[in-house]
């Protein structure tokens, strides 16, 4: 059997930057059972359990997280020896119609190691940009105080004298402002992929592991098929999906905008 494809998960940095256009809300999208009679309501969640071989799997939507759902998924092991679970071993098919016929072959579930180690990648980056610009930054501001103060003891300074200079530690105060933004940012998303993402665990016998797997949007998809191999054991959860368009604020009426499906 051919193995799944896998979709990683873009990793998203918060930058301010001019738009050509006006930017649209994201629909929201909700998964909910398939079958609303298999599953039994925890805290507010729909959840799904199967149990076959010593193995029990729970699986039940959690939130939309940007383009991508967040399902939380629960494995114990009730076995007598350890068993291995990963997101490796977690995998999706979308359906854009009742008919299960038109379901696409099976995507893996984005990689958590994957996307830490994006995001080491990107922090070591710009921890050496924002050393480089600082020093640029301040470099220019002395070079012009310098000039500021050979004007004013020369005698040619004016009422601009001194402006330039205060421009410069401005634009240098603002890189400082924007590059500890951008680290935060990656701080939270590595929280969020470190400690809340379904990673890979060795279950001893009666032990389990729980955690969020993500499975990117596929807005024409109305069935989704989450399938999870543990324990030498398939396990299959349906899940009905729903896309609910959100209405911009008023003053945003009559901008256009386009949406597109990852899948």
């Amino acid at each position: 059997m051919r193995p799944p494809l896998r979709l990683a998960l873009p990793i998203v940095i918060a930058v301010v930057a001019p738009a050509a256009g006006c930017a649209m809300p994201a629909p929201i999208v909700r998964l909910e059972p398939r079958s609303a009679n298999s599953a039994v309501w925890v805290s507010g969640r729909a959840v799904l359990e199967k149990e076959r071989a010593g193995v029990r799997v729970a699986a039940a939507f959690e939130h939309q997280e940007g383009n991508s759902l967040g399902v939380r998924l629960e494995i114990e092991n009730q076995t007598e020896a350890p068993i291995e679970v990963s997101p490796d071993d977690v995998t999706f098919m979308v359906c854009p119609s009742p008919d299960n016929q038109t379901c696409t072959g099976s995507w893996g579930v984005v990689d958590p190691e994957q996307v830490l180690d994006g995001l080491d990648q990107h922090q070591s980056r710009a921890v050496a940009e924002a050393a480089n610009t600082e020093a640029f930054d301040t470099s220019l501001v002395l070079l012009s105080a310098v000039g500021d103060v050979a004007a004013i003891g020369t005698g040619h300074a004016n009422r601009s004298t001194g402006v330039g200079t205060a421009a410069l530690a401005a634009d240098g105060a603002a890189d400082t402002a924007r590059a500890k933004d951008d680290l935060s940012s990656v701080a939270s998303q590595r929280e969020l992929w470190s400690n809340v993402a379904f990673r890979r665990s060795t279950l001893a016998p009666g032990r389990g592991a729980s955690g969020l797997v993500f499975l990117p949007i596929a807005l024409k998809a109305q069935y989704v098929w989450l399938h999870v191999r543990a324990g030498g054991q398939i396990f299959t959860f349906g899940f009905t999906q729903t896309v609910r368009k959100v209405e911009p604020f008023e003053g945003d009426h009559g901008r256009s905008s386009q949406t597109s499906s990852v899948l």
